[in-house]
């Protein structure tokens, strides 16, 4: 196909898959199912034929994908709101992976011919819920999930695909060579992933939020290509020391997401459309990887994993640990089913067919019925699901909660500035009714004490106040700051 033709070709499908998922949201279907179904249409079993079967490319693909869906993944999450749920999510993405992983070999092991260790793979490439499609489904349904409901399956699904992925490529060591594989082994390299993730992905985080703060970029669209650059080298230099990148990439987005740092919107705003750029791509990929006319060999005990994992597996395993939590029953059984599997768990699977292991060819296949079964029967009916339990928050306000920088591009007459008091100001120590102002200039907020509050007229400067001031006029603007000596 010459270059010109593939443009075309990929330009058309990515602006299909735009104008389809803004329709199809509407009916309830799930977006990502539809991103498969084009690439399994594109692939070598569909009506488009393209001859693409490379395992390798898949994974690479999909792991690069991964990387970045999980750094956007870390920085929507709130912290203020959400820490109360993060050792409810420890426990769900390390026990809850753990306990999945065996059940589902043990289930393995009675509807196929596979051997123990062989179930104990797959267990592992599915014990992990699927972040891409948890946050694509809440966000193009739009469900506002009451309490914290959302950020605890967040925080779960992004964190609990590095421990699957631990899990699987151990076991592929261990399938692949059992000789080669001690306890003490399996124990320093699970250390040394862990390790070196949390301190690439927290060193990381930090020096960003450094690097962004204190070097002003001239050109404005450096910022999000420094963000591009910055998850290529966590992603790639994790790799390169033996470090789980899943891990580190998610832990940088969680460090960056939760600091300030200027154009912090718009830094957050690009990478939600390349987070929803790396779905398309990861998902078409997949379709295009899979060859459908050989799912029907593996359709009945792939059919039997799938629905013991969706109706009993998952909720025997998130029951018992959210009660020790004392979460509320509705909401136990809400996260129970909310239980995607999707393209974490298809990459993963792409492992054992690069390793060369006998049955890899099976399980890629039955990891695709189940990813596609679960995004089918969970994506379909979450939303009436919330609703039935009561826990989805219907809009009763026309009005959407935005933070000053969501309104930066409507409003770029009014300028805001941000200004110490110094030692030299004449404002030290003086109410702010009584500082002389320009009827213009405005006070937004007052940071005190390491928190901004609303000011009122009595409101009484002290030295290092970090003031945010308002003005149509740059120039008064300008001119009051210098007359009252603020720093900038």
């Amino acid at each position: 196909m010459e270059t010109q033709n593939l443009l075309i070709l990929i330009s058309i499908l990515m602006l299909f898959c735009i104008f389809a998922g803004k329709y199809l949201s509407r009916f309830g279907v799930p977006i990502l199912l539809f991103f498969i179904g084009i690439g399994m249409f594109l692939g070598s079993d569909g009506l488009i034929g393209i001859n693409y079967d490379n395992p390798y490319m898949t994974k690479e693909i999909g792991n690069i994908a991964l990387a970045f869906i999980l750094f956007y993944g870390g920085m929507d999450f709130r912290w203020k709101t959400g820490k109360e749920i993060i050792w409810q999510g420890v426990a769900l993405s390390t026990a809850g992976v753990l306990l999945t992983a065996g059940a589902v070999a043990a289930v393995t092991c009675f509807v196929t011919d596979m051997t123990l260790l062989e179930g104990l793979l797959l267990g592992a490439i599915v014990s992990s819920t699927d972040a891409a499609a948890v946050f694509s489904t809440l966000r193009s349904q739009k469900i506002n999930l009451k309490g914290r409901l959302a950020a605890l399956l967040e925080f779960e699904s992004g964190s609990n695909d590095p421990v699957a992925y631990l899990l699987t490529i151990v076991m592929v060591g261990i399938v692949a060579d059992p000789t080669n594989y001690t306890a003490a082994k399996v124990a320093l390299m699970l250390t040394e992933e862990i390790v070196f993730a949390i301190a690439v992905g927290a060193l990381a985080g930090y020096a960003a939020v450094q690097i962004l703060n204190r070097i002003r970029f001239n050109i404005e669209g450096f910022y999000p290509i420094f963000g591009i650059a910055l998850v290529v080298f966590i992603y790639s230099f994790t790799m390169a020391i033996g470090g789980n990148y899943f891990l580190s990439v998610y832990l940088a987005g969680l460090i960056i997401g939760n600091s300030s740092f200027i154009l912090k919107m718009r830094f957050i705003r690009f990478f939600d459309g390349q987070s929803w750029l790396m779905q398309i791509v990861l998902f078409v990929t997949l379709g295009l990887q899979v060859f459908p006319s050989q799912l029907g060999e593996v359709a009945v005990p792939a059919l039997i994993i799938s629905l013991t994992l969706i109706l009993i597996i998952r909720p025997l395993m998130v029951i018992p640990i959210l009660s020790l939590f004392k979460v509320p029953i509705k909401e136990q059984l809400f996260v129970a089913f909310v239980g995607f599997r999707g393209a974490a768990s298809i990459v993963f699977a792409t492992y054992p067919l690069i390793a060369g292991i006998g049955v890899a060819n099976q399980i890629f296949n039955i990891v695709f019925f189940i990813a596609l079964s679960s995004i089918i029967l969970q994506g379909t009916t979450l939303r009436p699901l919330a609703l039935k339990l009561g826990l989805a928050v219907k809009s009763s306000s026309i009005y959407e909660m935005k933070r000053f920088n969501d309104y930066a591009d409507e409003i770029d007459d009014i300028h805001v500035l941000g200004v110490y008091v110094s030692y030299e100001s004449p404002a030290v120590g003086y109410r702010l009714d009584e500082i002389v102002m320009p009827k213009d200039v405005k006070v937004l907020a007052i940071r005190q004490h390491e928190k901004f509050i609303i000011p009122s007229h009595n409101t009484r400067l002290g030295i290092g106040n970090r003031l945010l001031l308002t003005c149509m006029d740059e120039e008064i603007l300008a001119d009051f700051c210098r007359e009252m000596k603020f720093d900038s």
